[in-house]
């Protein structure tokens, strides 16, 4: 005889079944009959045995049979914030068993397939940073994999399936999208233009005299790069002139005359390139310490033109995250190949005599170096290494007396006047930026624990005791036993632990953000090198740590 508990369980298993029936349905709706049969199987292959311990390990939590199915083919929106995770690019060299190579097949099919198809689908997962995974994944030796990361990208980017991208829908206060209900769906698409390889990895595409990666990839690149260059020059300018580099000019230029790609492909190279080559080329400019204020030299200003990962605010209405985005490597030129390394050992020197505008200058300049294409996939470390070592420098300024009127000519705070109110947070801000940006490169190497340890005390000095802890601890979950940054982070999360108990208030404070909620040197041990007067001559510098582990050594 059937149970209750038997006859829910059924239940269950039917509104499951009917919620992967939905999915299969949009799957197949535009699949050729003679492969729809074969796509069918496979879908429901991966149904009945979905891949349960690799999720496990990828997400480090118990996940029972009809959750992987929910997570696969019906998530909800918390699911889906999930997705950045579970499409990442795997370590390198990883086996083809490796879990996150397993999850990663399995997760980017059903985003490419079906949930990339939805806006209330995919919404909350461009708000957590998935553009930025599928502009890693547009480089994946796998082409199968590259190609369905480059049609979910046209997905999202459908204005007429999706998302009104040029022309957002108005909010009945009047807010533009950078500060309205858009405004971090905003912020991840324009932080393709600086913290990630996204147009390197897309015009790569282009293969002339080569085979191409998948059919119809070069096509597929130049409409994204199309709407990428449109939106930034509508958005983010207020002339409507948008420099692009003499690189990219070129590359376009050979496009247009390539006889091998289709003629609609032609033209739209040509279309391009006709319209942006009627404004000065974007110019990379050139590291020097006098330009990022050594000896006390006045830095340069940023030029005032628009380019493509160096852009300032399009009007006075500036991105919610109050920090600029850094010049984009895609603009520099071809550099020697341990060009990049030379810029981070001249930062590490400036940092040491307490330079700390030169240190960050330098460090952005190593960002900018031009990455050449057979090399990344095997980039992330070292790039990792640069900006970790730059949030480092960030954290040293944040207290440090700057001259107002100067501004940075690199970096998160490019433009920025050195005078402006709640400097403090925002160089705190930049320092967390960048530790995320090392994790997400490199997360498993062993100098991220002491990316953590930097990343949880800018949060700390920012206010921000409960994202602090939860960075300490992620340090600890990477951490060899016995280390000093161990001992550290240890220590650390019990201080963390004890002020989110017994001060709540302040933890929103931080939140809020503002000058008001940077806390102050004594309270948090700030190891910042101090300014002399309007010289920009450093101070004595007391030890750059914090505690026993001298946590901002350069690496």
């Amino acid at each position: 005889m059937e149970t209750p508990g038997d006859q829910a369980t059924a239940a269950e298993a039917e509104v499951v079944d009917l919620d992967f029936e939905k999915f299969l349905s949009v799957a197949l709706a535009e699949t050729p009959p003679d492969i729809a049969d074969q796509l069918r199987a496979g879908l429901r292959k991966r149904y009945d045995k979905p891949p349960v311990e690799a999720l496990e390990l990828c997400l480090g939590r118990n996940v029972p049979l009809a959750r992987a199915r929910q997570l696969l083919f019906h998530p909800g929106e918390d699911d889906m914030r999930v997705y950045p995770d579970l499409i990442a690019m795997p370590p390198a060299g990883a086996p083809d068993s490796h879990p996150q190579r397993v999850v990663q097949v399995c997760s980017l099919a059903s985003l490419y397939l079906v949930h990339s198809k939805s806006w209330e689908t995919v919404r909350p997962f461009v708000e957590a940073g998935g553009l930025k995974q599928l502009a890693l994944v547009l480089a994946h030796p796998n082409p199968y994999l590259a190609s369905q990361a480059m049609s979910a990208l046209m997905h999202i980017t459908d204005e007429d399936l999706l998302f009104p991208w040029h022309d957002p829908p108005a909010t009945p206060d009047g807010r533009g999208p950078r500060s309205g209900p858009y405004a971090l769906v905003w912020r991840r698409m324009y932080e393709l233009s600086s913290s990630s390889p996204f147009l390197a990895h897309l015009l790569a595409h282009y293969r002339p005299g080569a085979e191409p990666v998948f059919p119809g990839a070069s096509g597929m690149a130049l409409r994204l790069f199309a709407f990428y260059v449109s939106w930034m020059r509508r958005h983010f300018t207020q002339d409507g002139k948008l420099s692009l580099s003499s690189g990219i000019l070129e590359l376009l230029q050979h496009w247009a005359g390539d006889k091998v790609v289709s003629e609609d492909e032609r033209q739209l190279a040509n279309q391009l390139y006709q319209d942006f080559s009627r404004f000065p080329s974007a110019k990379a400019t050139k590291p020097s310490e006098s330009d990022a204020g050594a000896s006390g030299t006045r830095p340069l200003q940023p030029q005032q033109q628009h380019h493509l990962g160096g852009l300032d605010g399009g009007d006075d209405e500036e991105p919610e995250h109050h920090v600029a985005a850094e010049a984009s490597h895609i603009n520099s030129g071809p550099s020697a190949d341990n060009e990049a390394e030379q810029l981070k050992e001249r930062g590490n020197e400036a940092y040491k005599r307490g330079d700390f505008s030169a240190a960050i200058h330098l460090y952005s300049s190593a960002l900018d170096v031009l990455v050449p294409t057979e090399r990344l996939l095997t980039e992330g470390p070292r790039r990792a290494t640069y900006h970790a070592n730059r949030a480092a420098a960030y954290m040293a300024r944040a207290g440090a007396q700057l001259r107002e009127g100067d501004a940075d000519t690199a970096g998160h705070l490019e433009g920025v006047d050195h005078g402006s109110e709640g400097l403090g947070a925002r160089h705190l801000e930049a320092a967390v930026l960048d530790c995320d940006m090392a994790l997400q490169l490199d997360p498993t190497s062993g100098t991220a624990p002491k990316t953590c340890l930097r990343k949880a005390r800018a949060l700390q000095r920012l206010a921000r005791a409960e994202e602090a802890a939860v960075a300490a601890r992620t340090g600890l979950d990477k951490c060899a036993g016995g280390s000093e940054v161990q001992r550290e982070l240890r220590a650390l999360v019990k201080e963390l632990e004890e002020r989110v108990g017994s001060a709540p208030a302040e933890t929103q404070a931080g939140r809020d953000g503002g000058k008001e909620a940077v806390l102050g040197e004594e309270q948090q041990g700030n190891a910042a090198v101090r300014y002399a007067g309007e010289s920009g001559a450093p101070a004595a510098s007391p030890s750059a740590g914090e505690g026993p582990t001298n946590w901002n050594d350069m690496d």
